[in-house]
């Protein structure tokens, strides 16, 4: 079993957290609201997913150097117009040892980015992946049969990523198409995946797209 750094206590972070739980590993989750550190340590609950109770192999903090402590793989689950920001805080506590996985989706509003090009722009030399749907947090924290995608450069990565997740309710696909630094392939399909699961509008839909707002988080 692995001890696993989560940053960002929103339904998917915690979703993610709660399923690698139940499969025995150790959970470090960093949170921004002091509030919800509280109610995920003391109460056992998150707020985004209120049926679920929290494994106590699941602990809040609002610190980044404790989460990230002896963590074997980090996942990054930030909205996506938080992530830059987000990584600047954490990136001086990252081990050459420790893998980055980007769960989550959009683009940098600024820059027009992708996410996994934000995560080499500030950590360029950093094992990195990317875990991508279909799935959703009820799904995964509840352990409804599904399946995600991850990609990464590396066969090493990808292979330790795939035997994190797998499971009997878990089917993990694998890509390296993160090879083809100008491929967005994944980032659109998962926006579009949002788009069709949030019943925006055909204009809505395109507005977003074309201006990379982040409706989704």
């Amino acid at each position: 079993m692995k001890k696993i750094a989560i940053i960002g206590s929103g339904s998917w972070g915690m979703a993610l957290g709660i399923y690698l739980a139940k499969m025995g590993n150790d959970i470090n989750v960093w949170a921004f609201d002091e509030e919800e550190k509280r109610e995920i340590n003391e109460e056992r609950k998150c707020r985004y997913l209120p049926n679920i109770t929290i494994s106590e192999k699941i602990k809040c903090y609002s610190n980044f150097e404790e989460v990230l402590e002896d963590a074997e793989i980090i996942l990054h689950v930030t909205p996506s117009k938080f992530t830059r920001e987000t990584l600047k805080k954490y990136k001086e506590y990252v081990k050459d040892n420790q893998i980055i996985v980007m769960c989550s989706k959009g683009f940098e509003a600024n820059t027009l980015m992708l996410l996994d090009d934000v995560v080499k722009d500030e950590l360029p030399n950093v094992k990195y992946a990317s875990l991508s749907g279909p799935s959703h947090a009820e799904e995964v924290s509840n352990g409804i049969p599904t399946a995600m995608v991850v990609a990464s450069e590396s066969e090493e990565v990808r292979k330790t990523i795939i035997e994190l997740f797998r499971s009997s309710s878990m089917k993990i696909y694998a890509t390296d198409d993160l090879k083809q630094k100008y491929n967005v392939d994944m980032p659109i399909v998962e926006s579009v995946y949002n788009v069709l699961y949030n019943n925006l509008t055909v204009e809505e839909a395109v507005e977003n797209l074309m201006t990379r707002t982040n409706i989704f988080e």
